[in-house]
């Protein structure tokens, strides 16, 4: 592979080269004259193409309410992500973290859920801030997005801003989207010191802490009312009485 030196640099085709971008350098290689593909290579290049599409979506739809440096390596991480998660198995999403080098539970001591009414909890707690923090703020990103139809259906954003000069008793922000889709729920906290932003790695997060995907349809079984299963029971004529015979007198004697 050969680095793209000068001022005019790309990505993708370009004649019989083929330009790329690796953590933030771009890198030029050339195109193969033949290309042969086995049914593993056509099955791996279609699942990578399902995930590019779905990790698209996502980062479209939650990378702008971030404050969130992805150090170049996102696209490629979410992308492995998805690949691994497959069609069926999204929920496998949960505890993706947008910044490589720090999780949100590096910050509390006791985790937040989401509630059975669509709220995120935080329980009262003792947070743990990094070094010099006075506040952390603490938002949550909600998305709704249906993968069938390629698009975004919905978007909730909401933070609260913590002292850490008092004790910290709990709170609940609002976590859930209505409508059709796969819900996920991003959640974000930066630290602050004296209202200037800490500009290191690992004085903010953001994790995917939460994947809903629609429940699947149950086809319910057919119910078919059958009478109960009754023996049929001829009616009974008994038979008429005949008249008994009597032999004349000659023939009893022939007897």
């Amino acid at each position: 592979m050969a680095k793209q030196t000068g001022l005019l640099q790309f990505t993708g085709k370009l004649g019989n080269v083929i330009g790329y971008r690796r953590n933030g350098t771009y890198f030029l290689r050339s195109m193969p004259d033949v290309v042969q593909q086995t049914t593993a290579t056509r099955r791996a290049s279609r699942d990578f193409g399902i995930a590019s599409r779905k990790g698209k979506l996502i980062r479209q739809a939650i990378v702008p309410h971030l404050e969130i440096n992805p150090y170049g390596t996102l696209v490629n991480r979410l992308n492995k992500a998805l690949i691994t998660a497959t069609k069926d198995r999204l929920t496998e999403l949960k505890g993706f973290r947008f910044n490589p080098h720090t999780g949100v539970d590096q910050f509390f001591s006791h985790q937040p859920v989401i509630t059975s009414g669509g709220m995120l909890h935080i329980p009262a707690q003792q947070l743990w801030p990094p070094a010099k923090a006075t506040h952390l703020e603490i938002r949550v990103v909600a998305v709704r997005i249906n993968f069938a139809q390629r698009q975004v259906t919905g978007c909730i954003d909401s933070a609260i801003i913590i002292d850490l000069s008092r004790p910290f008793n709990g709170a609940e922000l609002a976590a859930t989207v209505p409508g059709k889709g796969t819900l996920l729920v991003t959640l974000q906290v930066k630290a602050y010191e004296h209202g200037a932003a800490i500009e290191n790695r690992r004085s903010k997060a953001a994790d995917i802490i939460a994947v809903m995907t629609p429940a699947a349809t149950k086809k319910q079984p057919v119910k078919v009312n059958r009478m109960p299963h009754v023996k049929r029971v001829l009616p009974y004529h008994p038979l008429p009485a005949t008249k008994k015979t009597t032999l004349p007198a000659s023939a009893r004697q022939r007897e």
